[in-house]
């Protein structure tokens, strides 16, 4: 009689054991998919501000300032609000700050190129002119190009680019 208790308690001990492995290994896998699902969100994010972080979709400026350079239609504008939410959603407070400080920047520097008329055309694109030595120029070149600096090194940080890489 012994020996079966014995048995028996054995037996609910490793069903008991089974059944608290298989429970924490479920519960590890969900929380890595989880994991994966937001990198893979915020990389995609990432990439998002980054490819929009020179167009008018990201210039935070208001739109009552006479050298607005905002978004100009509602797709862009809708483009701009889904940014914002989507940096709200899954970036960090660091980033959402970055990237307003990089936009305000370049919308800066775009308005000194227009009003500066530091700039050439192509066509019927207009780019900043090569060689200027303007020195308001070169500080809202220099600011422009030092907050996309930091904001890039940012996203970098964030998504562990640089760690997955040295391997």
């Amino acid at each position: 009689m012994g020996q079966l208790i014995g048995v028996v308690i054995g037996g609910v001990i490793a069903l008991g054991s089974g059944v608290v492995t298989a429970w924490l290994t479920a519960r590890h896998q969900k929380n890595a998919m989880r994991s994966k699902d937001l990198w893979d969100r915020r990389a995609a994010l990432y990439l998002d501000l980054l490819v929009h972080l020179d167009s008018t979709v990201s210039f935070a400026t208001d739109e009552v300032v006479p050298s607005y350079y905002g978004p100009r239609t509602p797709e862009q504008a809708q483009l701009r609000r889904e940014l914002a939410a989507r940096i709200d959603l899954f970036g960090s407070p660091k980033v959402r700050a970055l990237w307003e400080a990089a936009t305000e920047a370049a919308a800066d520097f775009q308005v000194n190129v227009i009003e500066g008329g530091f700039f050439r055309l192509d066509g019927n694109d207009m780019h900043p002119a090569v060689g200027v030595t303007d020195p308001g120029y070169l500080r809202f070149k220099a600011a422009k190009e030092s907050t996309e600096k930091s904001l890039i090194q940012q996203l970098r940080h964030e998504i562990d680019v640089d760690d997955h890489l040295k391997g």
